[in-house]
C-alpha cells in the first residue's frame, strides 16, 4: 500500500507514516521515490511494536 493508504488504514497522517517508513525494521520497500508498504508485514510490526514508545 502507499503511504497514503497505510495513513488511512492505521489513522494517523501521511507525515507521521513518512517518518515511519525512515525506520529499519519498518515494512516497505523503496523504488526511487515511490514508496511501498507491505499490509501484512505492517500488522507484524505492529503486533510486535505494542507498548513501546517509537523515538523516530
Amino acid at each position: 500500500m502507499t503511504i497514503e493508504e497505510c495513513a488511512a488504514y492505521l489513522g494517523v497522517s501521511k507525515q507521521l507514516v513518512a517518518e515511519l517508513v525512515k525506520l529499519d525494521d519498518f515494512p516497505c520497500i523503496k523504488f526511487k521515490r515511490r514508496i511501498l508498504i507491505n499490509k501484512l508485514g505492517l500488522n507484524e510490526w505492529m503486533n510486535n511494536n505494542i507498548g513501546k514508545f517509537l523515538d523516530y
